[in-house]
């Protein structure tokens, strides 16, 4: 995690502000200083730990999804299935995911006879199935920021909570 972590920032301290531009931005403090810093962890969804100066960690879990219009209805949608999808990455991030993959393959000849002529064709089906499975327990966190991309077709939300070296939440000041 911390390998991976480690790159993320870097990567997001390479971009600049200019390169990905957001709208509707609505980012809660602590959060804001360190999410507007570095779009690159308000583009990328899933779950990231961010160790500030004092001890302290950020847990955040950002999701997105694509909002088919601006109707209500749809805000609502969008609002709900993020804050699913980003507690989610929290949980696969501190329990791990199951991936189950499951791969069929059919071949069948079939012959053919036409005008008194007899030909032969392979034909192969395959299907690929996998699925992940993300299941243990996790504090629920208030939605700390939200946000859109530049062109207002994708939804971010995201879920935090600071907390302490031993991973105990902080209470708000």
């Amino acid at each position: 995690m911390s390998d991976i972590l480690g790159l993320l920032v870097a990567a997001a301290l390479a971009a600049t502000p200019e390169a990905v531009t957001f709208a509707d931005v609505h980012i809660e403090k602590p959060f804001e200083p360190c999410l507007r810093a570095n779009p690159l962890l308000m583009e990328a969804a899933g779950a990231k730990i961010i160790r500030l100066e004092n001890g302290t960690r950020l847990v955040l879990g950002v999701a997105s999804t694509a909002l088919k219009d601006d109707s209500a209805g749809e805000r609502l949608r969008a609002e709900k299935v993020c804050r699913v999808k980003a507690l989610a990455a929290v949980v696969a991030e501190k329990e791990g995911v199951q991936v189950a993959r499951v791969e069929r393959l059919k071949e069948k000849t079939v012959v053919v006879v036409e005008n008194g002529k007899e030909t032969a064709k392979n034909v192969s089906e395959l299907l690929e199935l996998t699925r992940t499975t993300v299941a243990g327990l996790a504090r629920d966190m208030p939605v700390v920021g939200r946000w859109k991309s530049k062109d207002r077709n994708i939804f971010y939300l995201a879920i935090g909570a600071v907390v302490d070296e031993q991973g105990k939440p902080i209470p708000k000041d």
